[in-house]
């Protein structure tokens, strides 16, 4: 009976499966190797663009073959349907498609031994019905997915989504090197979560590099995300999963992440968490979106490229993020409503790690004119290209953040620094309370806070169009000599009763408790020490300040 089932199978499979090629023979025999690295579009002419070749893989020649000790499949033209749960090693070229269409409650492990696989019609692997999938690319081994097909132009529910499509959690996981090659959509897509850890893998992909509807989690590995019209790292759902936890998270726990990306580096439908895995691993990301990114097409399409966005928390616990963007570094946005009917919070939480950044932003150039991520010219790329920027609320608790350039360097509508070293250059205000959700308010009760602005124009080292309250912490704020744009500027009231603020220009402050002033000279272009209550900071000035006033209620010298 099953031989007879096994035979009508493959008969039916024959008729509803078109083959992806048919000009080569699955069981021709050879052992020479093809020496190749992933297909990239061509980088852009500006030196500044950044390319990546640390991953790559041979292809094999070698015959095709699928082997399970605990499963059952059948083939015809190419095609490879795995048909129950189990173990399914494969190996060699195959000018076809592997195809899952197991049972609901079936969990599928592929081994990945040494194979190329290349589909022009259809996903290379698609797996259309499992509980839970797994791709393993085994140690020592090098592999190779190539999804040839064009670049998609409309909706086809009868063609996977990506080089690796799934209709179920997946995993991808192994010692060994997988190499991913899409031209049609998306690189990796599963509609439910993703997770990734140990492999060495590299995705280029024409729209998103790699995509979790409900999730995506990195534990491990070295990843490089590359997407020449599209997002590097995408979640999408936003419904409650079982334990009433809304979906949509990017969750980091360890690995090497690299994401070159056309539009976003990072895109979470809720949630972006940087946090400590296993054994302490942290992980080490780095992105670069629009022209920042050597793989961007000159044609691409989309209009925002920030490097990480996020619908409802952005959190930064743990491990080390370096961003180049043409749009904002990290945002969070406010108000979005979710299927589970609660509204995103818009809040940015940095509280470990380090954090380095630089968002375009020429000197001496306001924002707007929107350019688009292949191009390079002689002013902003976005309107209000910012460094951090939280709708709602930004938390600093602790971490090193180190911002070399933007347009605007910390802005939300409320912004709070209770720890950490902060240090930010901008070419508009430095720090910045915007309008928002509630009354604008920057609270320093802690951490360290050095910000750099040049001397001339309208430009405010910290501004807030609200109120600016001091009880703890160093503040080194600089700006021009002018009460229409200062060091220090405020719609309200600029208080300190705790902590020390250090003014190198103009600054309108009320002091209460201890606070006292206290005479310095700091002002000079330069390098300079200076010992607050026993500890000695030492900063460097890039430019020549008007004047120095100090506040403080410590010793200051």
């Amino acid at each position: 009976m099953k031989k007879i089932i096994s035979v009508l199978l493959s008969v039916i499979l024959a008729v509803m499966l078109v083959a992806c090629t048919t000009n080569a023979d699955s069981s021709s025999s050879t052992t020479s190797k093809t020496s190749t690295t992933s297909t990239t579009t061509t980088p852009t002419t500006t030196e500044e663009a950044v390319t990546d070749q640390n991953i790559t893989a041979e292809e094999t020649t070698d015959a095709f073959t699928m082997t399970t000790e605990d499963g059952e499949f059948t083939s015809s033209d190419n095609v490879y349907t795995i048909t129950s749960a189990g173990t399914y090693s494969i190996t060699g070229l195959l000018k076809g498609q592997i195809v899952v269409n197991a049972g609901e409650e079936d969990e599928v492990v592929i081994e990945l031994n040494g194979v190329t696989i290349t589909c022009d019609t259809d996903s290379p692997i698609k797996i259309l019905s499992a509980d839970k999938a797994e791709i393993s690319a085994k140690k020592g081994t090098e592999n190779v997915i190539n999804d040839n097909r064009s670049n998609k132009t409309s909706d086809d529910d009868s063609q996977g989504k990506g080089a690796i499509y799934a209709k179920c959690d997946l995993k991808i996981k192994g010692s060994g090197t997988l190499v991913i090659n899409a031209t049609y959509n998306n690189g990796i897509h599963t509609t439910d979560d993703l997770k990734i850890q140990n492999l060495s893998l590299k995705v280029t992909a024409y729209n998103n590099a790699i995509k979790g509807n409900d999730s995506v989690e990195i534990v491990s590995g070295n990843i490089v995300a590359i997407s020449t019209n599209g997002d590097g790292i995408k979640t999408e759902n936003t419904d409650a999963n079982k334990n009433g936890e809304t979906r949509g998270d990017i969750t980091l726990s360890g690995g090497t992440i690299t994401v070159y990306a056309a539009g976003d580096g990072f895109q979470s439908a809720h949630d972006f968490n940087m946090v400590t895995g296993e054994e302490n691993s942290t992980s080490t990301v780095t992105i670069y979106t629009g022209s920042y990114s050597g793989y961007t097409s000159s044609s691409a399409s989309t209009t925002s490229y920030k490097g990480v966005k996020v619908q409802n928390e952005l959190n930064i616990d743990a491990g080390s993020i370096t961003l180049k963007t043409y749009d904002d570094g990290l945002h969070a946005d406010y108000g979005t409503t979710f299927e589970d009917g609660t509204k995103g919070k818009g809040t940015i939480n940095i509280s470990g790690g380090t954090v380095n950044m630089s968002v375009y932003a020429p000197a001496n150039k306001t924002p707007g004119g929107r350019m688009g991520p292949g191009g390079w010219g002689g002013q902003q790329t976005v309107s209000g290209a910012d460094a951090i920027h939280a709708d709602y609320i930004l938390n600093i608790s602790g971490g090193t953040i180190n911002i070399d350039s933007a347009y605007e360097g910390l802005e939300a509508n409320i912004i709070n620094v209770s720890g950490g070293n902060t240090y930010v250059s901008a070419n508009d205000d430095g720090v910045n309370a915007c309008k928002g959700n509630t009354t604008p308010q920057i609270n320093i009760t802690g951490g360290y806070l050095d910000v750099t602005v040049s001397p001339n124009g309208d430009t405010d080292g910290i501004d807030s169009n609200g109120v600016y309250k001091q009880t703890g912490g160093v503040v080194i704020a600089r700006g021009p000599y002018s009460q229409n744009a200062a060091a220090i500027d405020a719609d309200g009231s600029v208080t300190i009763s705790s902590g020390t603020l250090i003014i190198l220009g103009y600054g309108r402050v009320s002091t209460s408790g201890n606070v006292k002033t206290v005479s310095m000279s700091l002002h000079s272009q330069g390098n300079h020490t200076v010992t607050i209550n026993g500890t000695t900071y030492t900063f460097t000035n890039s430019y020549s300040y008007s004047k120095t006033t100090c506040y403080s209620d410590v010793t200051v010298s």
